[in-house]
């Protein structure tokens, strides 16, 4: 199953997936101003960077996988024309 896009731009996109997903925990890690107490948990500014990160990196993924083309062989009985074939289509 060859697939066009190659790794190259899904590098790209995985690695600014993960860059934002650290933003959005620094965004969220950056409310924890108060002198008093801490405001925002660790369990919330984890879960702002990954839900950040799933995001983009799905879509990239999703994206990177439906270049790809299967290609099958198909063999089957009867006269020597229909015994065999291709075919090749999009994953969707």
């Amino acid at each position: 199953m060859p697939l066009s896009a190659g790794l190259t731009p899904l590098q790209l996109a995985l690695e600014k997936a993960f860059e934002n997903g650290m933003k959005a925990m620094d965004d969220k890690a950056a409310k924890n101003t108060s002198d008093i107490a801490v405001t925002t948990s660790a369990a919330v500014i984890r879960d702002a960077g990954g839900k950040a990160f799933a995001a983009e990196a799905s879509k990239a993924i999703n994206t990177f996988i439906k270049t790809g083309l299967v290609s099958t062989a198909v063999v089957t009985a009867g006269s020597a024309v229909a015994q065999t074939g291709t075919g090749t289509g999009a994953i969707t």
